[in-house]
């Protein structure tokens, strides 16, 4: 996954996706996405590249929207020539103001001291939100139109399409900076810090500096994606500073991989379209959410792009063929389990939700069921627990096969890299 064919299909994909999701509301999904993978991504400075778990995050995220929204609002008034398309390094400069003040305070403690500081820091936001009405906005925030003003090489903002590739723009270039940074000293330092502090300090630097200066470019990057969500949205509220966004863009890292770089690429872009899509469909999207995740922690804590990573040399030795078997054990008793699932949320949604109250009958795929028959309920939890005991077989089988594998491939793989190998980083470094 190295070199630059990532990179190439990530760059095919941003240009090539207004032209396969055309229509306005589906621009407006895809933007919204291109926000969300950079705040993923600076996210991930911190937690995957460092080892800092933040439950604040959106801080610098919301920061960076209110101050993009008011720079928005005042270069609209008195008509100074600064284009709406550079907000976002105005957010981007006070998400590393604010990254670094707090910072300077936050990071003195790193692991769960760390995190609950952060966390502390969220509510103090949250509050002052409500508190300082005439700069954020009360309730209500603020709101500004990225039409006016002065704009670069004759863009109006006026379609989707327009906006669209605005933010691909600032996408790619915050991600290619941010990955740049990773394979800076700074960067190598921050995964030795992460793996073994003391030994950097062993080696006469500074764990703290060294946290600071990441804590405040991760700051500094959210607030890019705070700017680009002001230009995309049009309203920055107090939601924009809340633990619901923290908790987002920490389940976007983990989702996709925290452990590879485009793994918040890829948890950023399913977490956005369950988000919302997926609520389009049924108000129990959270709970899917919820659980995808527990589910992703268990079985794949590399996230989904490690199980893509870890299925290459298997692929590469031409030995994936051995997996299938297993695999297709597994595949049809998953789905049922999964489809029994769904089916008892949703009809435990139907019987205590509004669809009681309106006398309306649960159906589900287009057939009509007796949620109140304790028939129904019976079959379901019957296929959910047959279906999960099904699996067994074939996970045994495909736990066996990777095994063979591991043993007739581990001579032939190279020793693993400095973003792999524990320790690793501070030698690097070194």
């Amino acid at each position: 996954m190295r070199g630059r064919t990532p990179w190439g299909v990530f760059a095919l994909g941003l240009i090539a996706a207004p032209w396969i999701f055309s229509s306005s509301a589906a621009l407006t999904v895809i933007s919204l996405m291109a926000v969300s993978i950079v705040f993923a991504l600076s996210y991930n400075l911190l937690f995957g590249q460092t080892g800092m778990l933040s439950f604040g995050h959106a801080v610098y995220y919301g920061l960076g929207a209110y101050f993009s929204m008011h720079a928005m609002t005042y270069f609209a008034t008195t008509h100074l020539a600064f284009p709406v398309e550079l907000l976002p390094l105005v957010g981007g400069a006070a998400g590393l103001g604010f990254g670094f003040l707090i910072g300077a305070i936050s990071v003195r403690r790193a692991g769960l001291s760390f995190a609950m500081i952060s966390f502390g820091i969220g509510i103090l936001m949250a509050a002052l939100a409500l508190i300082l009405r005439h700069w954020f906005g009360g309730d209500g925030g603020l709101s500004g139109d990225p039409t006016t003003g002065t704009h670069l090489f004759g863009l109006t903002l006026t379609t989707g399409r327009q906006v669209y590739y605005l933010m691909a723009f600032w996408c790619l270039i915050s991600a290619a900076a941010m990955r740049f940074l990773v394979s800076t000293p700074l960067g190598h330092m921050a995964a030795a810090v992460r793996d073994n502090p003391e030994r950097v300090e062993f080696m006469g630097f500074s764990p703290y500096q060294i946290r600071l200066r990441m804590h405040a470019i991760a700051g500094g990057f959210a607030g890019i994606a705070g700017g680009m969500a002001a230009i995309t949205n049009g309203i920055v509220t107090p939601d924009a500073l809340g633990f619901t966004l923290s908790g987002d863009v920490l389940v976007m890292a983990y989702l996709g991989g925290a452990t590879t770089f485009f793994g918040p690429v890829v948890g950023a872009i399913v977490l956005s379209y369950m988000q919302i899509e997926l609520s389009n469909y049924t108000n129990a999207w959270q709970l899917y959410v919820g659980l995808i995740f527990v589910l992703v922690v268990i079985y794949a804590p590399d996230g989904l792009l490690g199980l893509v990573r870890v299925h290459v040399p298997v692929a590469r030795h031409r030995l994936l063929h051995r997996l299938l078997p297993g695999y297709a054990m597994v595949l049809v008793p998953a789905a049922i389990c999964l489809l029994a699932v769904v089916f008892i949320v949703q009809m435990a949604y139907a019987l205590h939700g509004t669809q009681i109250f309106l006398n309306q009958g649960f159906t589900f795929a287009g057939i009509a069921f007796d949620d109140h028959s304790p028939v129904t309920w019976g079959v379901a939890g019957a296929l959910v627990a047959g279906g999960f005991a099904l699996c067994r077989p074939g996970l045994t089988r495909a736990r066996a096969a990777w095994d063979e594998i591991a043993e007739q491939i581990k001579p032939q793989i190279r020793p693993q890299t400095s973003s792999t190998r524990p320790g690793a980083a501070t030698e690097a470094a070194q």
